[in-house]
């Protein structure tokens, strides 16, 4: 045995003897039973052995992870989330991994921040999507034992995720008196909770819809059912039109539509009044002109053509406004496609004669 070893092996024994004193003053609940398994660990951990690592149990099964979550979801990640969510009683890890898949896909996303730097607001990072001060978390710095947490790091970062959503209201569920947002399904703690991770509840929507979609015992919901859903059909704020040949009434109300449309269209409302002209119904299933398919075939896309009393064109102030609010958007609601009579000149934005009386907007495949 080198010196190197013989010291730590040194202070083990020291450590040992420590704890076996302090064990016997220990209090009635102290977990007396868990003494050898954390000494065997701290010995393993001394003399630079690597701990076993203890067998996770099949994602399909005890985890209650739906197909979805399974294939979704890297194994990774999942791991990181069901060790997180013992945080607290009033979380589960469909929420943690809900909160991943729409900040970052797991960590896959290439956008600003996730893996470097910060995002385009300047104010988030890491596949969680913290807020950041001077190059770390502003809601955690450290593990309480001087250890600095990365922000990049989803192994640090998922359970600060968790800890934050405990404090904010799933740690005492039983204290949360208010609904934020009564239109979206789940607890007023898990409401307050999201929502002050990301204050819209729209964003509550969209994490609450996939929590359920990666569990395999939720109980199923019809789409149109949804209160988000039902809450977009009765603003007065979205009217429809079938003048262009589709049924976008129908389709609003069917559910079916895409989270990100679902929320955009929310979020738009407290803007602007809109006329939907299209949103899958009488589409063609083809781009013009092309092969590629529509994202109105698949529930991705929707067409305003009247915002605020006017029809869209090159002279309408109001429609040229949302496009360019359009422009700032950043994070999961940010369009992968805008087609408008209004020459922007730059991704994801283009003008041609198909598109001088509508605004369109499309989003790509998620992942």
């Amino acid at each position: 045995m080198n010196r190197s070893v013989r010291t730590k092996a040194g202070a083990v024994l020291v450590a040992l003897l420590t704890l076996a004193v302090l064990s016997s003053r220990a209090s009635p609940g102290f977990p007396l039973a868990d003494v050898p398994k954390a000494v065997g660990r701290s010995i393993a951990k001394a003399l630079g052995a690597k701990p076993e690592k203890k067998a996770n149990p099949r994602p399909g099964g005890q985890r209650g992870a739906s197909s979805f979550a399974v294939s979704d979801i890297p194994r990774r990640y999942l791991d990181f989330y069901a060790d997180a969510a013992s945080e607290c009683r009033g979380l589960t890890w469909q929420v943690l991994a809900a909160i991943g898949k729409i900040e970052s896909d797991h960590g896959r996303s290439s956008a600003p921040g996730v893996r470097s730097g910060v995002n385009r607001f300047g104010c988030c990072a890491g596949p969680m999507q913290f807020n950041i001060r001077n190059g770390r978390p502003s809601t955690w710095d450290t593990w309480g034992t001087g250890v600095i947490a990365h922000v990049y790091d989803p192994a640090h970062a998922v359970p600060a995720a968790a800890r934050k959503l405990c404090g904010d209201g799933l740690a005492r569920p039983e204290r949360i008196r208010q609904d934020p947002c009564p239109n979206v399904l789940g607890s007023a703690a898990l409401h307050v909770a999201l929502k002050r991770y990301n204050n819209a509840c729209w964003y509550v929507h969209e994490v609450v819809t996939l929590a359920g979609r990666y569990t395999s015992t939720a109980p199923p919901v019809a789409p149109s059912r949804d209160p988000f859903v039902q809450a977009l059909v009765r603003n007065k704020r979205i009217t429809t039109t079938t003048s262009r040949g589709c049924d976008p009434k129908t389709d609003l109300a069917s559910g079916k539509l895409d989270l990100r449309v679902q929320s955009l269209l929310a979020v738009l409302a407290e803007r602007h009044t809109i006329r939907l002209s299209c949103l899958r119904s009488g589409h063609s299933r083809f781009v013009k002109g092309t092969t590629r398919v529509s994202n109105h075939t698949v529930w991705r896309a929707f067409d305003i053509d009247v915002v605020d009393g006017r029809p869209v064109s090159q002279a309408s102030g109001a429609a040229r406004e949302l496009v360019v609010w359009l422009d700032g958007l950043q994070g999961p609601l940010r369009p992968s496609e805008i087609g408008s009579p209004f020459e922007i000149g730059r991704r994801p934005y283009f003008s041609d004669e198909g598109h001088q009386g509508h605004v369109h907007v499309g989003y790509r495949l998620e992942g």
